[in-house]
């Protein structure tokens, strides 16, 4: 099991414009940002590691120029710290900042395939209740047959939400190595948190990777018997939290490593609902299964610092270098999204996993 979390070195921030770039031709910006700011920036990026050895990240109203909200489909090249960032497709009918537009939860590659998950499809809509920033609704799965380029079903085509309302309202793809090499079965798995930041509970749902954009083949965990084995549920309203921490999940990140036979989920929560300005803190578990039970392995508060305010930790896989002692790879993350921030942006910290070795028999 996973006994520790350290960071190893500085965060770095993706790096701006180099001096000289030609910025006339951008076009308008989101109403996010202004000019002065502008740089390859985004939220969010949920991430796959492809059967092309490239890792695709979708980013949340990405401030290239032109069109800047809603979501793109971007390529990260290379390795940390020198790795470089390209936009594969603009995604010019995925429209809308902030809550009010299309934002993406979940990233997985099978079979070549790659599944782009998004939430707020039907647009913005009020608090559940009190002040609590019920952003993140509506959920609907698309997929890319040739590594992003195009994307099924159109969105003009789609008539409603695959998932209705909040309680499976962001899905975040489970991710077992390159091109999902290393799934333990025949499904493809998805976590989602109640709503973007500060939720409170974590449902766990399954497909069969041939069946991943219909509705009626998705089932919940909707029990757990006293071996803490799941009973399977196509009836969304009858899933059951496999995690509850009262306003503390966020847009999770879930990922298996394989070497230490583990589940690792990252999420995080802001200080003040939907602020970009009050800081957050960073909340790592670590699992031997996909429910768990889950032990907490890192909490961190503040993350960083106010001032970048961080969210939507992510762990790439092809990032990760294992060893007898434990593991060694980059976190990923995102940084304030207030107007003219530096931070909004791709950061990266190279990270330690300590583990316990097994004892031998005898």
């Amino acid at each position: 099991m996973i006994i520790g979390f350290e960071w190893a070195g500085e965060a770095i921030a993706y790096p701006p414009p180099a001096p000289g770039d030609d910025l006339s031709v951008i076009g308008p910006l989101s109403p996010w940002f202004s000019r002065s700011s502008l740089q390859i920036r985004g939220d969010t990026f949920p991430m796959t590691w492809a059967d092309d050895d490239e890792i695709y990240a979708s980013a949340g109203d990405p401030n290239w120029g032109g069109k800047n909200d809603g979501l793109d489909v971007e390529k990260f090249s290379g390795m940390p710290p020198h790795y470089t960032i390209s936009r594969v497709n603009p995604m010019t009918d995925y429209t809308g900042s902030g809550g009010e537009g299309t934002k993406p939860t979940g990233l997985i590659c099978v079979k070549g395939v790659l599944y782009l998950a998004f939430q707020n499809f039907l647009g913005l809509k009020p608090p559940a209740s009190g002040d609590k920033s019920q952003h993140g609704d509506d959920a609907v799965i698309v997929a890319s047959r040739d590594h992003g380029k195009t994307w099924m079903p159109a969105i003009k085509s789609l008539k409603a939400p695959m998932f209705p309302g909040n309680r499976f309202g962001g899905p975040a793809f489970i991710n077992f190595g390159r091109n999902n090499a290393q799934a333990r079965d025949e499904y493809l798995y998805a976590v989602s948190t109640d709503q973007w930041d500060n939720g409170s509970h974590l449902l766990l749902g399954r497909v069969l990777a041939d069946r991943v954009l219909e509705a009626g083949a998705w089932e919940w965990v909707a029990a757990l018997n006293p071996a803490r084995q799941p009973r399977w549920s196509k009836k969304l309203d009858e899933a059951i939290p496999i995690l509850s921490d009262g306003r503390r999940i966020s847009l999770p990140d879930m990922v298996y490593i394989a070497a230490i036979k583990r589940y690792v989920l990252l999420t995080w929560s802001l200080k003040k609902d939907f602020s970009p300005d009050d800081g957050s803190e960073l909340v790592i578990y670590d699992a031997p299964e996909l429910w768990g039970p889950f032990t907490l392995v890192h909490h961190e508060s503040p993350w960083e610092s106010v001032d970048m305010n961080p969210y939507c930790p992510r762990l790439p896989l092809k990032w990760l270098q294992t060893s007898a002692q434990g593991v060694t790879g980059w976190l990923q993350f995102s940084g304030s999204w207030r107007q003219d921030s530096l931070h909004y942006r791709s950061h990266v910290r190279k990270f330690t996993i300590r583990v316990r070795k097994p004892q031998k028999d005898g």
